[in-house]
């Protein structure tokens, strides 16, 4: 996650105007760019991630937190808690502001992170997540952070 600037906001909203374009325009082109500038040098923030309040979902929250690896898909975690796989997915919108994959997924990142301060090896952590591999569990950290676990871990013991 990175952190948005007054300036970074204003450039997003500015290109969010723009309307379906094959080329942009100069005046365009410079706002695209010091928008990158802007991403490249933005500070990286700590993950965060929102919890529910709403009693089934913060106990179905409580559950994924307790064992990150439970790969039960929604359809099972609503039966569970006695919701429509509908319901759920309208709740864990509305009160965390993500779909329930990808507050899973800000779970597991959390929990990662965690173990990696902890100096567990990311062998562990995958099995600890429910990745069925190391290497799966690294594609997955890149995504969200754009760096192997070892690296990001080292770069944050520098600051």
């Amino acid at each position: 996650m990175i952190g948005i600037s007054e300036l970074m906001y204003a450039l997003v909203r500015r290109a969010a105007s723009w309307y379906d374009q094959d080329f942009l325009e100069p005046k365009q082109e410079r706002i695209a760019a010091v928008l990158l500038d802007e991403i490249v040098q933005a500070p990286l923030e700590p993950l965060h991630l929102p919890m529910p309040s709403e009693p089934r979902l913060l106990r179905i929250a409580n559950a994924i937190l307790q064992c990150p690896e439970d790969s039960r898909t929604l359809d099972d975690w609503a039966a569970w808690a006695a919701l429509s796989p509908r319901t759920l997915r309208r709740l864990i919108l509305a009160e965390t502001g993500l779909t329930f994959a990808q507050w899973r997924q800000q779970a597991r990142l959390t929990h990662a992170l965690e173990m990696l301060a902890r100096g567990d090896s990311v062998a562990m952590i995958a099995d600890a997540l429910g990745y069925s591999s190391p290497s799966s569990f690294i594609a997955m950290f890149r995504r969200a952070f754009r760096d192997s676990p070892g690296r990001y871990l080292a770069t944050r013991q520098e600051k």
